[in-house]
């Protein structure tokens, strides 16, 4: 009878450790922690309520791993740096179909946010990246893509400057658009003559 005992108590103990090591196991990974899916859920929450989703930005032409459309949106939601880049991709993708259909070529939203003392290594930026629907893509082992995603990150650290952040359409449009106004009143110009 004591060794029955015995051996379900011992069982009973190696279960509850294999259970805490999990537990454990999850909140150490690097992404994908039940932390960061919450943190990434309220996140996007935020995102609608301050309709950060529903704003056009400027479309231009990229490359992987965003897609060959995409737009960037800067903003703060509670005081912290966002940045939120549409990905667009589909058959014969091109700038003048995403403008006419935003929702049907939309395949990603992948967002960085500062989050103070978050991750000081890597400028304390949380990563994530969303479905159309505001669930979360998923990396090849299943794992979550919120929070220090490695893929990110590393892309992110060559960066010029020192934040990790590209330059993108916020500080390109500038030129673009004095661009097209100085085309413009060339035109202008032109007519007049």
């Amino acid at each position: 009878m004591k060794s029955k005992v015995l051996t379900t108590l011992v069982v009973l103990a190696c279960m509850g450790s294999f259970s805490y090591a999990a537990s454990m196991e999850n909140e150490m990974k690097p992404f994908g922690s039940k932390k960061d899916v919450a943190y990434s859920q309220m996140l996007w929450q935020q995102l609608e309520k301050n309709k950060l989703n529903e704003i056009p930005a400027s479309l231009y032409l990229g490359g992987p791993p965003h897609g060959p459309v995409r737009e960037v949106l800067e903003s703060t939601i509670d005081g912290k740096r966002v940045i939120i880049k549409r990905n667009y991709g589909g058959k014969d993708i091109s700038i003048e179909k995403v403008e006419q259909n935003r929702a049907k070529y939309l395949k990603a939203v992948t967002v960085m946010i500062k989050k103070d003392g978050y991750d000081p290594k890597n400028k304390n930026w949380f990563w994530v990246k969303y479905k159309a629907n505001g669930s979360l893509h998923e990396s090849p082992k299943k794992d979550k893509l919120a929070g220090k995603v490695a893929g990110c990150i590393g892309c992110h650290n060559s960066a010029s400057g020192n934040d990790l952040v590209f330059a993108h359409n916020k500080m390109a449009n500038a030129e673009i658009t004095l661009v097209k106004e100085m085309k413009m009143m060339n035109d202008k110009k032109m007519m007049k003559k």
